[in-house]
């Protein structure tokens, strides 16, 4: 009986662990939907050089324009573009980032907790395992609106070739939001001109 009580509670507790790591990896794949609207005048990338730029000239120097800038070129090299090298480059990107502060809401919901009992009497015993997860909690979460606009012109005449913007919203900051505004915008680049759409991003 002792015996079989041991194995129950492992194969119980083994279940437990099991269905715990199964909700912390789903966590670490979390995906952002973002709203993006494209319009452009692009034919397909053919290796064309193309320069990252901040829309607002003060920023150009900034450390968080490079980081954003760095990132917004990976994509476009992804996509088939290439860095300018000992020339100007052909293409001219330019990018802008804003957020703000959005209504405030509030999550609750029950406390997680996991418990397990074992007990013993005479010729009965029992175990018993209790999980709850939690939902949320009772204080006010501040969310915000985060947006990347990207624009493209060939330097030789200044014509606009494209223009797309993402946004999204959440309980985190721009750094934090960014790869997945980048990756949402980039997503089937550049894009079919004309549309809004909602698209779920994973960085």
């Amino acid at each position: 009986m002792i015996q079989w009580l041991k194995t129950d509670l492992w194969q119980k507790t083994r279940v437990t662990f099991l269905v715990l790591l199964a909700l912390s990896v789903t966590g670490c794949a979390r995906s952002i939907v973002s709203d993006v609207t494209r319009f452009h005048n692009l034919t397909a990338p053919n290796a064309e050089t193309i320069e990252v730029v901040s829309m607002d000239p003060h920023l150009q120097n900034s450390l968080e324009f490079g980081q954003y800038a760095e990132l917004v070129g990976r994509h476009l090299g992804t996509a088939g573009y290439q860095p300018p090298q000992d020339t100007p480059s052909l293409l001219i990107a330019k990018i802008a980032y804003a957020v703000h502060a959005a209504d405030s809401i509030t999550d609750s919901g029950p406390r997680s907790s996991v418990g397990i009992g074992v007990g013993s009497g005479g010729h009965h015993s029992s175990v018993g395992i209790g999980l709850s997860f939690p939902i949320g909690n009772s204080e006010p979460q501040q969310n915000y609106v985060r947006m990347l606009s990207l624009e493209i012109f060939r330097r030789s005449d200044g014509v606009k070739l494209y223009e797309g913007q993402a946004t999204n919203s959440g309980p985190e900051g721009l750094p934090q939001a960014m790869p997945y505004l980048v990756d949402a915008l980039f997503q089937n680049f550049p894009g079919q001109s004309g549309t809004s759409s909602r698209i779920k991003a994973t960085p």
